[in-house]
């Protein structure tokens, strides 16, 4: 009985010390994504897409500063942005940080890591943009399960050195390798309940997943910032999908929380293109804790933006990469003709 107690008793202590943590944006802001890189006290390894946040990019310049190894995976050119990056990349290699912007023959960098004395992992939906922390739903997954951190960081060493080999892990989902066929799994395997954040959907196999799970009566929920094409609207909504659109948060988010027992967190959409030409990274959860959060916030942005019709939709809502579009060319004519 003794013995019984004390491996319970360790067991216990096991699973509580490896417990997943949840970063909510932009409620928490950019400090503990901060705080976990000036805590670091022998390497950062990052991976990410979009990086603008100067006091990011001031807190890791810091650490090379002080001998320790900094190493980063940066898109070069993301997608319809390609000058988004350029005041970063010209920072790094002044201040001679190590980075890398291409995984051949990867289409994009889209992945958000973070890596901390190869010990601790942060997972994120996030960008290391201003926007980030101040009007998009955003989360991350602070882990530090070695076997999992472990996994994480030999896919950063493949990419970094070009090399192939990695632990594809059940619990983590990666781009282009394995992510349809997990998601798709995950999807037609739920029972009651899918809540999902989305940036987009385009992917037609994921679109069809979605309106067969509804329509053999699991509640589906989709919040979103962007317009669906006419025909997938309607092709989820007639099918039992239930869609919300959300303001003035933008969902930058890319959630996916089946039954309410389990969740996808992570760099991916569910769009062809994050699905099977990006590297891309997500991680799955079943951490209580961190589902009650998600489950709680969910329901707060689901409460608080509404159902749309079909005629709502298709005259009102705005497509974002046309806004985003026109707000470029606005701020390049301003930069060039008004000084």
């Amino acid at each position: 009985m003794l013995r019984r107690g004390i491996l319970f008793l360790l067991l216990s202590f096991s699973l509580s010390a490896f417990a997943d943590q949840l970063i909510i944006e932009p409620d928490m802001g950019r400090k503990p994504v901060l705080d976990a890189i000036q805590d670091a006290k022998n390497s950062v390894e990052l991976v990410m897409y979009g990086f603008t946040d100067e006091v990011l990019l001031d807190a890791l310049v810091q650490k090379k500063q002080k001998g320790k190894t900094v190493k980063i995976l940066l898109e070069r050119s993301p997608y319809k942005a390609d000058n988004e990056n350029h005041k970063t990349i010209a920072r790094l290699n002044h201040e001679h940080v190590s980075w890398r912007g291409n995984i051949p023959p990867l289409r994009l960098i889209h992945q958000k890591t973070l890596i901390l004395d190869g010990s601790k992992a942060i997972v994120m939906t996030f960008n290391f943009t201003h926007s980030t922390f101040k009007k998009e739903r955003n989360f991350a997954l602070v882990i530090d399960d070695p076997m999992r951190v472990s996994a994480i960081r030999a896919l950063f060493s493949s990419d970094w050195n070009q090399t192939a080999g990695f632990n594809h892990l059940p619990d983590l989902i990666v781009s282009p390798d394995d992510s349809r066929t997990k998601l798709t799994a995950l999807i037609q395997q739920a029972k009651s309940s899918l809540k999902i954040y989305a940036q987009n959907i385009n992917d037609y196999k994921i679109t069809g997943a979605l309106a067969k799970a509804a329509k053999r009566g699991v509640r589906v929920q989709i919040l979103t910032s962007t317009r669906l094409r006419d025909k997938q609207y309607l092709y989820l909504t007639r099918a039992g999908v239930n869609i919300h659109y959300s303001r003035p948060l933008m969902i930058h988010a890319k959630i996916i929380l089946a039954d309410e027992k389990t969740a996808v967190l992570g760099s991916i959409n569910l769009t062809r293109a994050s699905l099977e030409d990006n590297r891309e990274l997500s991680v799955i959860t079943h951490d209580p804790t961190v589902i009650g959060q998600l489950l709680a916030t969910f329901r707060q942005d689901w409460e608080h933006h509404q159902a749309v019709n079909r005629n709502d939709w298709l005259k009102y809502l705005p497509d974002q990469r046309s806004v985003n579009r026109a707000l470029r060319k606005l701020k390049k004519y301003v930069h060039e003709n008004i000084q």
